[in-house]
């Protein structure tokens, strides 16, 4: 537990630590990477993922994360969603400690050519170790690592055209 705070200030602080985590998969599933970048992380942030195909992604700063995350460009309609697993808070370094996971689903295209949903293509369970720092009124992630839980979990396929209509 932090010297610094007491307990009340750290259940305040671990709530908003709370609402940074779950505001950074809003979005992320709604593609507003420059929101993303401001509201989530510390200017200075140090942010890796070793979780994407290819190499490791290792961000210095906030904009150059949101710099690469727009570069990406941007589907119409959902392209990922994230779904918050378990996570806990550990202050016994004397900052917030987020440990997490999260599920991710990818597609390339959410709907065939005939207009139907399609499954992901593919979906993976990740590991989120985030170092948080008060910015304000607000805790913002200042160091994040986010890395496979286990290997992939599911592949799909191309869209294609469905199955036939009745």
């Amino acid at each position: 537990m932090s010297d610094a705070l007491g307990p009340l200030e750290i259940l305040l602080a671990e709530r908003e630590i709370q609402r940074t985590h779950f505001r950074f998969f809003q979005l992320a599933d709604a593609g507003d990477y420059a929101r993303l970048a401001r509201e989530c992380f510390t200017p200075e942030a140090d942010i890796e993922y070793t979780i994407m195909p290819g190499p490791p992604q290792r961000f210095h700063g906030r904009d150059e994360f949101a710099r690469f995350m727009l570069a990406g460009g941007r589907r119409p309609g959902p392209a990922v969603a994230h779904v918050a697993g378990q996570s806990s808070i550990d202050w016994s370094s004397g900052r917030p400690h987020l440990s997490g996971y999260a599920t991710v689903w990818h597609w390339a295209a959410t709907r065939t050519a005939s207009g139907e949903h399609r499954p992901a293509d593919w979906t993976t369970i990740g590991r989120i170790e985030d170092d948080y720092e008060e910015a304000g009124d607000r805790w913002l992630i200042a160091r994040r690592h986010v890395s496979p839980a286990a290997g992939l979990v599911a592949t799909g396929s191309a869209p294609g055209l469905g199955r036939p209509a009745r």
